[in-house]
């Protein structure tokens, strides 16, 4: 198949890959605390500095993904969400509401998205780690909740790891988590040991030229988040969100990224 066969080929999901970087980092882990009770404590924070401070958000829990992080808040969430048409679909889709529950970068198109100041917000990052340090996130205090993973920028979906973080206290997981000490401590650990050797920009340093090649040669227009590209060609309607149709490059890029030494 050549490539625009490949692309139309495709579910609608984004499966990432992991960099060597990554690769090696995974298979140097070992984890031994099979019987451990510990309090979760992670260094995720001084990790995404470089593109978001968190550093005003006192809480922070582990989550099965982003996914598990958004259910414990919109479970909890007294207030009615707003999901615009297009975001990441896990929430009901609603135009009005209380509080906005936004990806940035965007699951739309995988570029920065302008966040809000005048309602409350819950703040998707999912792609963060993928994209470059020349944008920083600004956070300004109407964001309440901010969810981010390792699965999308390191290709690491099968192992969950996923971090929460609020500004106050969420009830379920103070029980679940600080008290109960219930998470995965394997996943966790090992996204601690992986942040220690790959940076929050390194994934795009690795990857981004690549993806410019293939969107040269497909005459797409390259996200910021480097998996993804966006056409308004109608043959990949397919893939539609919002005015245009966001692709993703990860198969393709895969291909040649083993290619290459």
């Amino acid at each position: 198949m050549n490539n625009k066969e490949v692309i139309l080929n495709q579910s609608l999901a984004i499966r990432t890959f992991p960099i060597r970087a990554v690769d090696d980092m995974m298979k140097s882990f070992k984890f031994n605390g099979h019987l451990d009770i510990n309090k979760f404590e992670t260094n995720i924070v001084e990790w995404l500095k470089p593109v978001i401070d968190l550093s005003e958000f006192n809480y922070i829990y582990p989550a099965n993904g982003v996914t598990e992080g958004i259910n414990y808040w919109s479970m909890q969430e007294d207030r009615k969400i707003i999901r615009r048409k297009d975001d990441y679909v896990w929430l009901p889709e609603n135009d009005t509401g209380d509080i906005l529950y936004l990806s940035c970068p965007s699951s739309i198109d995988g570029n920065y998205a302008d966040i809000p100041v005048d309602i409350p917000v819950a703040l998707d990052i999912a792609h963060i780690g993928s994209c470059d340090s020349g944008v920083r996130i600004s956070v300004t205090d109407n964001v309440e909740k901010v969810f981010f993973s390792l699965s999308k920028c390191f290709g690491l979906r099968n192992y969950r790891i996923g971090y929460y973080f609020s500004r106050k206290p969420d009830a379920q997981l103070e029980r679940l988590i600080k008290s109960a000490k219930y998470y995965n401590y394997h996943s966790m650990a090992m996204g601690e040991h992986i942040i220690k050797g790959v940076s929050v920009t390194d994934v795009n340093k690795e990857l981004k030229s690549i993806q410019h090649e293939l969107c040269d040669e497909l005459n797409m227009l390259p996200s910021e988040s480097v998996w993804l590209a966006t056409t308004p060609d109608s043959d990949y309607n397919k893939f539609k969100r919002g005015d245009t149709n966001r692709i993703s490059l990860c198969q393709l890029m895969k291909d040649r990224y083993d290619n290459t030494l």
